[in-house]
């Protein structure tokens, strides 16, 4: 077999500074998931009541949603490396002052909301705009892929021992202890982001202003655009009602704990296949395949809400979605290399991805608090079959030809 079968090209190799913001990236994740879930999942134990834990994630993404389109020209000004250190020290405030309040959250939940979704804000924008420049169109489906894995190694390996953990304690000391944990993780990435390259910032002004322009000679791209709205729809959803679904039924955070790894690890293994063998011409197939199957991932969870329908719908969509999400990432980035201004509308496109997701996802979460009240087949199931159907309309906004005109 010739040598250069048996390695990755050149082109398709990581930097030394792509490989240093993964590793970063990976304990940020780590922290994260260590008490991302349980969050929700602790607010649901205070309060028992599923409209405390949708008005918490939806103050979340606004806050987030607006931090993000707000952030974009001080981001352009200051420099991504910046505003990516802002958006970890303040994940790191979030938690710690988690463990001072403890169980007194409940009455301040709207502001830890706010709190959570400007950190969220600041971080994104900016981790989104360095992928885009640590990576190239050669090395990018594996730069995703890769960024998937470490993600989700992060989400197999922290649920599982934050389960554990609280799981030691009868009481919800558990908690307070795991999102100590969780602190200590946000000061080593914070410690862990002055290792990444500052970089050299070209194009200080901001060019918002001119998207109608830009959409206006460039059609396809206000329709890839509009694909993240449709992405974020479920992914509200999913932010805190998949936990909740599992407790009600085991009735353990260490079960919770330990079938989020075991889900995760689906997860890990298709994004390792993607990685490897994802083409970016084929992004309308991976697409049609994806909403397909999270389609029929979520119409076992219309039968019944029980251990095997869950576990089917969670194994099914966890084998889906990333082949979605890296398959749109890529397809999007591709098109900042097509559309007028190119480079220098980086930080706008990257702005403009999370204020759509983030409002997608809120919209999710409207939905679904507006017609599902309680953990019950006759709404819960419905409603998520419901917002998967509308993932069929992804394929329709993919169109390469398009990309290429003009």
């Amino acid at each position: 077999m010739p040598k250069n079968n048996q390695k990755l090209k050149k082109t398709q190799r990581l930097s030394t500074h792509a490989k240093n913001v993964l590793i970063n990236h990976a304990i940020f994740q780590f922290g994260g998931s260590l008490s991302v879930i349980f969050v929700n999942l602790y607010l649901w134990r205070l309060t028992n009541d599923l409209w405390v834990n949708g008005m918490y994630n939806l103050v979340a993404l606004l806050a987030q949603a607006v931090t993000t389109f707000g952030i974009g020209k001080m981001s352009k000004r200051k420099g991504r490396t910046t505003i990516y250190r802002y958006g970890i020290f303040m994940t790191a405030l979030f938690y710690l002052l988690l463990v001072i309040v403890q169980e007194a959250m409940v009455h301040y939940f709207l502001l830890f909301a706010l709190l959570r979704g400007i950190a969220q804000g600041l971080y994104w924008v900016a981790y989104f705009t360095i992928v885009h420049e640590v990576s190239s169109n050669e090395n990018r489906h594996r730069y995703l892929g890769l960024n998937q894995m470490i993600m989700s190694t992060a989400n197999l390996v922290a649920p599982a021992l934050a389960g554990i953990v609280i799981g030691l304690f009868d009481s919800l000391i558990g908690y307070v202890l795991v999102f100590g944990m969780a602190f200590v993780m946000f000061i080593f990435a914070t410690i862990g982001s002055f290792r990444i390259k500052k970089e050299s910032i070209q194009h200080r002004t901001y060019y918002m202003k001119y998207l109608s322009s830009i959409i206006k000679k460039k059609q396809g791209f206000g329709k890839a655009l509009f694909g993240w709205l449709i992405i974020g729809f479920p992914q509200g959803i999913f932010m805190y009602v998949p936990a909740i679904l599992i407790y009600s039924i085991f009735n353990s955070e260490e079960i919770v704990g330990i079938l989020n790894a075991a889900f995760l690890a689906v997860t890990i293994l298709a994004s390792y296949v993607i990685s490897r063998v994802a083409k970016t011409e084929n992004t309308r197939q991976y697409l049609w395949i994806a909403a397909i199957g999270l389609i029929v991932s979520s119409i076992f969870i219309t039968i019944e809400i029980a251990v095997w329908s869950v576990v089917i719908f969670m194994v099914t969509k966890n084998v889906f979605k990333p082949l979605q999400g890296n398959a749109y990432a890529a397809y999007y980035f591709q098109w900042l290399d097509h559309i007028p201004l190119r480079s220098a509308f980086r930080t706008e496109s990257v702005v403009l991805r999370e204020t759509l997701i983030n409002c997608g996802r809120g919209l999710g979460i409207v939905v679904f608090m507006i017609f599902s009240n309680e953990i019950n087949t006759q709404t819960v199931g419905f409603v998520i079959l419901a917002v998967m159907m509308i993932q069929l309309l992804l394929p329709f906004l993919v169109n390469h030809n398009k990309m290429m005109e003009g």
